[in-house]
C-alpha cells in the first residue's frame, strides 16, 4: 500500500485537466464579463432606488435572477440569488438612510 502511494506522489503527474494559456484567458474574460453584468445590474438597482422607479427596480431584480441562472446554473441559482438579494437589501437601507435620514429606521 505504501509503495503505491509513493509512486503516485512522485510520478510528477498533476491532478486535474491540463489547460492551455488561451483557454485560461478566455475563462478570465468570461469571468470579467459576468462580473461586469452583475455590477451593472446592481448599479441599476441602486439608481432605481434613488430615483424611486419601482418598475425599473423590479426589472433589474428579475434580470439579475435570470442572469444568475445563466451564469451559475440552475442548480446553484438559489444561493447566488440570495447573496444578490442581500446586496439589494443593503442598497435599499443605505439609500433610505441617505434620502430620509436616520429617522427612517425608527418605527
Amino acid at each position: 500500500m505504501r509503495s503505491s502511494l509513493r509512486n503516485i506522489r512522485t510520478s510528477g503527474a498533476r491532478p486535474g485537466p491540463s489547460r492551455s494559456g488561451a483557454s485560461r484567458a478566455g475563462d478570465r474574460l468570461r469571468s470579467a464579463v459576468e462580473s461586469g453584468i452583475l455590477a451593472g445590474l446592481l448599479l441599476t438597482v441602486t439608481v432605481s432606488a434613488l430615483v424611486g422607479a419601482p418598475v425599473i427596480f423590479l426589472c433589474a431584480i428579475v434580470g439579475a435572477w435570470l442572469t444568475l441562472c445563466a451564469i451559475v446554473g440552475v442548480r446553484d441559482v438559489l444561493d447566488a440569488g440570495c447573496y444578490f438579494m442581500l446586496l439589494v437589501v443593503g442598497v435599499i437601507v443605505v439609500v433610505d438612510l441617505a434620502t430620509k435620514g436616520p429617522a427612517s429606521l425608527l418605527p
